[in-house]
């Protein structure tokens, strides 16, 4: 594949995968090859490129001669999500902690400060995101956030519908703050508490959700035809 063929392919991965993570596109709707090709103004193949690099993170499940449909959202691969950034994360902030300096207070306590002038849930949940990478930051190890958002995809799905339930937002500006502090105040051991209180928020969401709704299954697959059955042969008399 040549670079710009490689690109645009990429282009439309980022696209439709941010869409799916947002929730603008749900669980179970459907992905129309053509409808894509419209929309995005580009041809099938980096689509279907595009759609297959999806089906291997598990956020489209492809059904042959059949369509492919946004998949639902996966509570083992949320837990896994989970698991990995709370471990790694805890690791970075007691780095940070240990590291931090002026500057590096002035930063993050000003990333907070934005996050309470945030004015709608996409700036919050961009600054939210800028709080944790800034994080990475702090602690030495920046390439290790990268890690982390390969793992939390699913994760990140249910974190995007945890912003939007009432009074959530306060919470993690909240929580934001207690970890600002901790972090600030260089005490690696509170640092990790507040900040695994704080990730371990999203389970208490998903209950909130009512996982029968917010966590549908997958679409049902195509039933084969059978040919009618045969008329029955008339009595005789």
């Amino acid at each position: 594949m040549d670079r710009r063929k490689s690109r645009l392919t990429s282009q439309v991965f980022e696209q439709l995968r941010e869409g799916i993570v947002r929730g603008e596109l749900p669980p179970n709707t459907p992905l129309s090859e053509q409808e894509l090709c419209e929309r995005l103004e580009v041809s099938r193949t980096p689509i279907r490129e595009a759609l297959i690099k999806l089906a291997e993170e598990e956020l489209v499940m492809i059904y042959p001669q059949f369509g492919t449909f946004v998949a639902p959202i996966s509570l083992e691969a949320v837990r896994v999500g989970q698991f990995v950034r709370e471990h790694l994360e805890c690791a970075l902030i007691a780095d940070a902690a240990r590291r931090i300096d002026e500057a590096g207070k002035a930063r993050i306590r000003a990333n907070v400060e934005r996050q309470e002038r945030a004015t709608d849930m996409e700036e919050f949940y961009a600054l939210d995101n800028e709080f944790h990478s800034m994080i990475a930051e702090l602690s030495g190890h920046p390439g290790v956030w990268s890690v982390i958002l390969k793992a939390k995809t699913q994760f990140d799905r249910v974190r995007f519908l945890s912003v939007r339930q009432p009074g959530r937002p306060a919470e993690i500006l909240y929580e934001h703050r207690r970890i600002a502090d901790e972090l600030c105040a260089g005490d690696g051991d509170a640092a990790q508490i507040a900040l695994r209180i704080h990730l371990r928020g999203v389970f208490a969401t998903v209950e909130r959700l009512s996982l029968t709704e917010a966590l549908p299954s997958a679409p049902p697959k195509r039933r084969r035809r059978t040919a009618p059955a045969a008329a029955p042969a008339a009595a005789s008399e």
